[in-house]
């Protein structure tokens, strides 16, 4: 994927002084929490290190992550935790998550910009919804970059307790090695109960063979 200009903020820093961007971590992981980010970069601020954080490779994230940290005038972060992803279910939590990061600063921004279509409400706090926004906004991407990247380190040091998982590879995602780890070792306390295939897995109408087939694991 060929890199941003991120050039969103131009015109808005021209009427906004403040701008938070916020964005998230590991909502469609399996296991692991949800980690969201709320960064305010300096007016005007620019670093071809800082792109949306899928598009960027670990060693490139960690440089940007510094580069970050270095110049924002203030970030933050939460986490919700597998419990809080299942009660509230992944959307409602990631919002939850957003506002608190926002709130959380301890300078009031005086615009929002949030990755994704859905709105969240902030009193006091005008917000933007931008689609895509993680490769439009540099605030965002940076939000994006500081959740990733405390998101891996938690997955990083999770994986120590249950490497059976092989959560320092995956991040908790489904990818093939995951799922058959889950399949042939069942689920610990960090996976998450409502997401497929564990649903199935857990609810026992569907067998572990059947469930292997269906996402092409080795039973």
């Amino acid at each position: 994927m060929a890199k941003a200009n991120l050039d969103f903020e131009l015109n808005l820093w021209k009427e906004y002084n403040l701008i938070v961007g916020v964005d998230e971590a590991g909502r469609g992981a399996l296991a692991g929490p949800i980690v969201v980010a709320a960064v305010i970069l300096p007016i005007f601020f620019h670093s071809s290190l800082i792109q949306d954080s899928k598009i960027l490779k670990p060693l490139q994230r960690n440089k940007a992550y510094g580069v970050i940290r270095k110049n924002a005038l203030e970030y933050s972060v939460v986490i919700k935790s597998p419990r809080e992803v299942e009660n509230k279910n992944p959307l409602q939590a990631t919002k939850e998550a957003m506002v608190e990061a926002t709130l959380k600063l301890k300078n009031k921004p005086s615009l929002c910009l949030v990755d994704g279509k859905e709105e969240i409400t902030i009193s006091g706090i005008p917000t933007q919804s931008i689609i895509g926004g993680d490769r439009k906004s540099i605030n965002i991407a940076a939000a994006s970059v500081i959740a990733k990247v405390t998101r891996d380190t938690i997955m990083k040091n999770l994986h120590k307790k249950y490497p059976r998982y092989d959560w320092e590879n995956n991040k908790g995602y489904p990818n093939p090695t995951h799922l058959q780890a889950i399949f042939k070792y069942g689920i610990c306390s960090l996976h998450r109960k409502t997401y497929e295939p564990i649903k199935s897995l857990v609810s026992g109408k569907v067998d572990r063979k059947t469930l292997c087939q269906k996402y092409n694991c080795k039973g």
